[in-house]
């Protein structure tokens, strides 16, 4: 319900005139200066605080440039809600914002391509490559024979998520049977009522982010894999090769990791046979135990005008797109690949902290529309 509202809010948006849109964009100072007099908020100058490493990036950046940032703290707990000193339309003044400081003449979304099903409609019509996928609600799970249909249109294995957010939570891989698609919808239903199945692409994921036009950072995440050696159980193999990183970054042996590995005809006791590689997660990346690079340097330049193209689409200044590549670094045309969601409010950290690759300055990048 809340994503169909959500969709026909942002086609109204663009009919809105434009003096109701100063005063909505006047609410959230109002609201925090209101909050401040009351005492019960107050704006904070220590960066450590920041809500997210996505945030902090911006902040520092500032702080180079020299411009004033604050982050909202309410009742003692800091939020991801800043305001900056900037000029706007002639005149320094406060300009409030979450995370990323996008100006607001761009603000504004006509339609709302964090929805993936929206994104990968959009995208397919306008021949930018997009998985094989289908949409439905949770109430599928009433009509056990409609919910077999969509997923016999699939070959397999299949993903499910909801259909907007989760940040890959309830994000079910993997599936090769109804009884693992029919658990998974229900998994995926815990936060959405509104779901998409995709066909499983398989290759990195891979992030795109494109600022002011011009693809910027292309960070590619790996999933933690191990190798057999027809000696070891899993169990084994994932402790080789946790030695050595830090907490932060081990693979952890949790009930999703054993659900993945169920799904895949495996248990954490099973002997490995040499020279078999398996994936151990859904997510990407070193937090995750995955390998990351920054790697804008070496994709290959086919790549280049499908992101622009893209960000073009949706009109978004700073906008991420997630996708699956088997090899970014040769001709998109020889390899199947899909954009699989779009984000508008992108974590660009990544293009900072991954393991490997020169970092990409993002944040520079989006001040930079600012001068």
């Amino acid at each position: 319900v809340f994503v169909a509202l959500d969709n026909h809010a942002k086609r109204f948006i663009k009919y809105v005139p434009s003096f109701v849109k100063s005063f909505a964009d006047s609410v959230p100072k109002f609201l925090f200066n209101i909050l401040v007099f009351f005492r019960m908020a107050e704006f904070s100058w220590d960066i450590e605080k920041a809500g997210s490493f996505r945030s902090k990036v911006i902040w520092e950046e500032a702080k180079r440039r020299g411009i004033i940032m604050e982050q909202v703290i309410f009742r003692g707990k800091p939020l991801d809600q800043y305001r900056a000193m900037l000029n706007i339309n002639g005149k320094d003044k406060y300009f409030y914002f979450e995370s990323i400081p996008i100006r607001p003449e761009f603000s504004d979304m006509e339609k709302n391509w964090d929805d993936k099903v929206v994104m990968k409609k959009e995208f397919k019509k306008h021949g930018l490559p997009v998985p094989v996928f289908a949409e439905f609600t949770v109430f599928s799970l009433l009509r056990p024979k409609k919910l077999e249909k969509i997923f016999s249109k699939f070959k397999k294995p299949v993903i499910i998520k909801p259909r907007v957010g989760s940040r890959g939570r309830h994000t079910i891989t993997n599936i090769h049977n109804f009884t693992h698609f029919r658990a998974g919808a229900g998994t995926a239903g815990r936060i959405s009522f509104h779901l998409i199945a995709e066909e499983h692409l398989s290759g990195f994921v891979c992030r795109a982010t494109v600022v002011n036009g011009k693809l910027s950072g292309f960070y590619r995440g790996s999933v933690p894999q191990i190798r057999g050696d027809g000696q070891k159980t899993i169990r084994r193999l994932i402790e080789k090769k946790n030695r050595g990183k830090i907490d932060r970054y081990h693979v952890r042996a949790d009930d999703e990791l054993f659900d993945y590995l169920k799904r895949s005809g495996w248990n954490m006791d099973d002997i490995l046979p040499a020279g078999t590689s398996i994936s151990l997660s859904h997510r990407r990346g070193q937090l995750f135990g995955g390998e990351t690079r920054e790697m804008i340097d070496e994709l290959h330049p086919s790549f280049i005008p499908i992101f622009e193209k893209a960000a073009k689409l949706t009109s978004l200044p700073v906008v991420g797109f997630d996708a699956i590549i088997p090899d970014p670094e040769k001709h998109a045309d020889s390899q199947t690949l899909g954009i699989i969601e779009c984000n508008s409010l992108p974590f660009i950290d990544m293009h900072y902290f991954a393991l490997e690759g020169k970092p990409r300055d993002i944040a520079g990048m989006i001040w930079d529309m600012w001068e």
